[in-house]
């Protein structure tokens, strides 16, 4: 008898292209995550008629289903889901050497104003069965490291249903699934962070700065409705109102006065956060980077303790009207590039 033991849980991803229908995972589309909070809801209508002392029905309603998919943040393996919640690709993935490091490909994600058309069929065998989303939509993520731990993020998401045992991906079918990679987390060791004003000149190595933590938080506001013909489930969610797009950084030690002032001053700042890991070929380097071009200080702040004085700083991210010194073609709150194995553009069908 097959009994469910949440370690031996795998999960799966595939980009689909008919909201409603689901589409089979196979190789490559694996995801090594951490336990999802997706969860389905749905609206039950007792009867309650004048003279029906005890309920003899019980009518199913509106279906809703939404929850997080928490993972180690990964140089490779996860660039569906990331490009999901972006919108756009830069086209098909680059080489820099193709001679020398054939296997080492560049993958630029950007911020599209909506998310029209892309979705993924989510599914998890859990041991006894596979639960299936058969189209899923990825609203955004959070991305948050602090020193000494692996970098985190987790996925936001609305779906059409949760099948408790899935029509198109079942328990027979998931042994062909397989991830990408298994290795390769990124750690926040691996990260360099460099902040200067929007005005100045390109970032460079006189512009680091060591935080303890970060953290990105980026969520669009998607709503799907309901109506006649779709069984209570909800159409292609759509935009509801302007996205959150927040970056927290924490200074694990209060040095200087110099972001009160720039937040009194209203003094726009950019920034990237570049992480590097292992090499792939010869002279490449896995790489996740992220480049802010305006940040505005939202809130900075100095908690009174005993001990050491922490400063936490919270900025809004924001579009540029044009890129800022150093990050031609940023003009989005952020963009996200990669280097990694991935030869393919992953929003192609």
């Amino acid at each position: 008898m097959a009994k469910a033991v949440g370690m031996e849980m795998r999960a799966a991803m595939r980009k689909a292209v008919q909201w409603g229908t689901a589409v089979a995972c196979g190789a490559g589309d694996g995801l090594l995550v951490r336990p999802p909070s997706v969860r389905k809801r749905t609206d039950m209508h007792l009867e309650d008629s004048l003279g029906v002392a005890f309920p003899l029905v019980q009518d199913r309603g509106a279906v809703a289903v939404q929850g997080d998919i928490p993972a180690y943040l990964r140089y490779d393996s996860l660039d569906l889901p990331v490009a999901l919640a972006m919108g756009e690709t830069g086209g098909a993935p680059t080489q820099p050497d193709g001679a020398n490091d054939p296997n080492t490909y560049r993958q630029t994600f950007t911020l599209a104003e909506h998310l029209e058309g892309l979705f993924a069929t989510f599914a998890l065998y859990v041991g006894v069965n596979v639960e299936e989303c058969p189209s899923l939509k990825v609203s955004g993520f959070t991305l948050k490291g602090q020193v000494g731990t692996p970098v985190m993020i987790t996925f936001h998401t609305l779906a059409d249903d949760l099948l408790t045992r899935g029509t198109v991906n079942t328990t027979g079918g998931f042994s062909g699934v397989t991830c990408r990679e298994t290795g390769h987390r990124v750690l926040m060791s691996h990260g360099t962070f460099r902040l200067n004003d929007q005005s100045g000149a390109a970032l460079e190595a006189a512009d680091v700065v060591h935080p303890a933590s970060f953290e990105l938080i980026f969520k669009r506001k998607l709503t799907g409705v309901y109506a006649a013909g779709q069984a209570d489930r909800i159409d292609e969610p759509s935009t509801a109102g302007v996205p959150e797009v927040t970056l927290k950084l924490v200074f694990p030690r209060y040095t200087a006065d110099t972001y009160f002032a720039d937040m009194e001053a209203g003094t726009l700042k950019k920034m990237d956060i570049v992480f590097k890991g292992a090499l792939i070929d010869a002279a490449y380097r896995r790489t996740f980077a992220l480049s802010f071009p305006a940040l505005a200080l939202r809130e900075v702040d100095l908690p009174k303790a005993e001990g050491i004085l922490r400063h936490p700083l919270t900025f809004a991210c924001l579009a540029a009207d044009e890129a800022p010194a150093g990050m031609a073609g940023v003009t989005k709150p952020f963009r996200v590039e990669v280097t990694n194995r991935n030869d393919t553009d992953v929003l192609m069908p």
